[in-house]
């Protein structure tokens, strides 16, 4: 007679089983989207190192408060985070950017907040991610400007566009931005739906790059200039001389909201990802 044997997981403390954690849009967790493609990942947890990359950041003024998921970064005056990026940027071809924000009011009048930059010694906005002051300071949408520059477009270069998260003030919102070198196409999402993204090429989502006005060649994968590769990821606030916001690194353009589970990966999710990421963050895994 053969005796079986079964083994069921069980807590320390009450001996009953531990179901796993019911899906949400088909993930159990922020970690489990992509996984494969994820090349840099900030969880802001005490720190501001990027987890994925193992890259130590220097932070200058940095505390943390309670965020969507652990920690979260505390934004202000002055305040911000440099680092080195891995190697894995550099060989970015399409992508996608997700990150939580939290702004407890509209960003002063005259000085945009810094969110994210990756950076060479001359092309300071190889990707940009930075919030607008908008008009009237009492409204609860928020201007957001987004997006890359591709050194290897012959006629268009900087590919900054524009979007207005709605009801974002005083609450936490998942911004994510993917890039398609496939399709060409780039897409915004606000709380894992998409929304209208405003750029040279119209008003609309998903957009299609091209390399001129002439919408002839599409864009295809992004171009990182050989001479000039990504070598600083400022996080918080604007790279020094950037479109003369800041003369020098933390005088302006201080991001004043909090930050979380901020991640870039080395593809464009799917909508079915981006909404997963969305549901798993909003419940805090």
């Amino acid at each position: 007679m053969s005796i079986g044997i079964l083994f069921s997981a069980c807590s320390k403390k009450s001996g009953t089983s531990i179901a796993p954690p019911e899906p949400l849009g088909g993930y159990v967790s922020s970690d489990s989207v992509a996984p494969a493609n994820l090349v840099a990942y900030w969880s802001f947890d005490g720190n501001v190192n990027d987890a994925k990359g193992s890259t130590n950041a220097t932070p200058v003024g940095v505390t943390y408060t309670t965020g969507i998921r652990g920690q979260a970064y505390q934004g202000g005056t002055g305040v911000y985070a440099t680092l080195t990026p891995s190697a894995a940027f550099s060989n970015l071809q399409s992508y996608t950017f997700s990150v939580w924000y939290k702004l407890p009011s509209q960003q002063p009048a005259g000085d945009p907040g810094g969110i994210f930059f990756l950076s060479g010694d001359t092309i300071l906005n190889y990707l940009i991610y930075e919030i607008e002051p908008y008009a009237p300071a009492s409204g609860d949408s928020v201007k957001v400007h987004h997006g890359f520059f591709d050194w290897a477009s012959p006629a268009y270069q900087g590919f900054t566009m524009e979007s207005f998260d709605t009801a974002a003030i005083g609450k936490w919102v998942n911004l994510v931005t993917t890039y398609d070198a496939g399709s060409s196409t780039y897409t915004i999402y606000q709380n894992g739906v998409a929304i209208n993204n405003s750029s040279a090429f119209g008003n609309t989502t998903p957009t299609q790059m091209w390399t001129d006005g002439s919408k002839t060649t599409p864009l295809g994968n992004l171009g990182f200039s050989p001479t000039d590769p990504p070598k600083t990821i400022t996080i918080g606030t604007w790279p020094p001389t950037l479109y003369g916001v800041s003369p020098t690194l933390g005088a302006n353009g201080s991001f004043i909201g909090q930050l979380d589970e901020m991640r870039v990966y080395n593809k464009a999710l799917t909508s079915a990802e981006v909404q997963g990421l969305y549901l798993n963050g909003k419940a805090g895994r």
